[in-house]
């Protein structure tokens, strides 16, 4: 496994002039015959060998040409026109590359408008199910205005199956299992599908991992349960010490890099400002006013994944995450990454949000998605919330970011950053998206 800072190492032209063509067996071939030679640099000879990972994955995620793409627009919104495709593209609001020179769209394209723009939204078909999560999430903002906090205990089962199935080879199974730290408790590993060892219970990413002969139709399943509190407070820029710590200010190759570009943004977003609450929120501002919620590539296959969010103006929860991270410890404010589960009774899913440290209050929440969410939906008071506050509707797994797992995989991960939706390998090869499945399913939630 080759660590993945080498990404921050710049391509050859030539690679990359093949790469985004879209000529991806060419691009393969150049890299093998780059590796060969004696005078590349080790550091380089690195980057190479993980751009092959990258051109093995990047086609699988844009499985769609422009008349695929458009039938499966016209599915759930039957009304809508060529005209109307092409302007979302023009506006950057569909995501695609190139495949031997034609454009290939990404698999969650439809999704992606259907989630971020309202207006196409209301002319989906009524078979197309649509979740709207601003009542719950207005609801529970009010109720944790009037009480101070909310708890919740949840009760969960994680479940992975293998699609790609080895008889008799020995397989390695990662499960995410609750973070225990700040907002969450009494975590409880209530049943097991195997034997498994268990990461320490303050490890960075958290997992059970299972070691077994694989057989066919084996599944390997973690069912657990774990508390939830979220306080609600007014903070007080007014109250903010002058001395703050340095920890958590620090750059992580490759992806919170202080490159020139984002220093200047950094320092054009707060101007003459000096207080670290109030730095942090106008970065905040910018983000939640700036940048659009975008399904994109995974992130193995973003070089530089906070100058890419920057550059483009676009990303989901973990790009919008890590670009706000990223202008924080530019400005000296610490910020980290956390990460996991939304959890509701009608919507469980991968999300990754942020913290920042201001003294004297400790670790703070911030969620840039969901204020950009807020903001879309112009409600000013839950976009507000979400710097400094979250819901109680979080399983946190992880909180840092390219934390290894642990025990320690031998073959690269299938998200080397994150740790949501978990990891497998056999002893002979890691394996991918596709090649495995996660379900996440809510079994009960009980108010405390």
């Amino acid at each position: 496994m080759i660590d993945v800072k080498y990404f921050e190492v710049p391509l050859p032209e030539d690679v990359l002039k093949e790469k985004w063509s879209g000529h991806f067996d060419r691009c393969l071939k150049l890299i093998d015959n780059r590796v060969k030679q004696e005078k590349i640099s080790e550091e380089l000879k690195k980057r190479l060998l993980l751009e092959k990972e990258v051109i093995e994955r990047l086609p699988q995620q844009y499985p769609y040409t422009f008349n695929e793409m458009f039938c499966k627009f016209q599915d759930i919104i039957p009304d809508i026109t060529v005209e109307e495709i092409e302007q979302l593209i023009i506006n950057n609001q569909i995501e695609w590359i190139y495949i031997d020179g034609q454009k290939y769209f990404h698999d969650l394209c439809v999704e992606n408008i259907i989630k971020t723009r309202s207006d196409y939204a209301r002319r989906v078909s009524k078979e197309y199910d649509n979740i709207d999560m601003s009542v719950l999430l207005n609801d529970t903002m009010k109720k944790m205005k009037e009480k101070g906090r909310l708890k919740y205990h949840y009760h969960q089962k994680t479940t992975i199956k293998i699609n790609k199935e080895k008889e008799g080879k020995k397989i390695k199974v990662y499960i995410p299992l609750p973070l225990e730290y700040r907002q969450v408790s009494n975590v409880e590993i209530i049943k097991a599908s195997h034997n498994f060892i268990e990461s320490p219970k303050d490890y960075p990413a958290r997992t059970i991992c299972i070691e077994e002969t694989y057989h066919k139709g084996m599944e390997f399943s973690l069912e657990f349960s774990y508390d939830v509190e979220q306080y609600y407070k007014e903070y007080k820029a007014s109250e903010v010490y002058d001395i703050q710590p340095t920890f958590y200010t620090e750059e992580l190759a490759p992806h919170i890099v202080f490159t020139p570009y984002l220093k200047a943004l950094a320092l054009d977003i707060v101007k003459k400002e000096t207080n670290p609450l109030l730095k942090a929120q106008k970065v905040y501002d910018y983000m939640t006013t700036h940048v659009n919620y975008s399904f994109v590539r995974s992130y193995f296959l973003i070089d530089q994944i906070s100058e890419y969010t920057a550059k483009n103006l676009k990303g989901d929860c973990g790009l919008q995450a890590l670009l706000f991270i990223t202008l924080c410890r530019i400005l000296k404010v610490p910020a980290r990454w956390q990460a996991g589960l939304f959890v509701t009774p009608d919507s469980l899913g991968n999300h990754d949000w942020a913290e920042i440290y201001i003294a004297p209050y400790g670790w703070l929440p911030v969620d840039c998605s969901f204020g950009g969410s807020a903001f879309r939906g112009k409600n000013e008071e839950r976009r507000q919330f979400y710097f400094t506050h979250l819901d109680p509707f979080r399983m946190p797994a992880c909180n840092d970011f390219q934390v290894p797992l642990y025990p320690v995989k031998k073959y690269q991960r299938c998200d080397p950053y994150d740790n949501q939706t978990g990891e497998v390998e056999y002893e002979d090869e890691g394996l991918l998206q596709g090649d495995f499945e996660t379900i996440n399913e809510f079994i009960g939630r009980k108010e405390m």
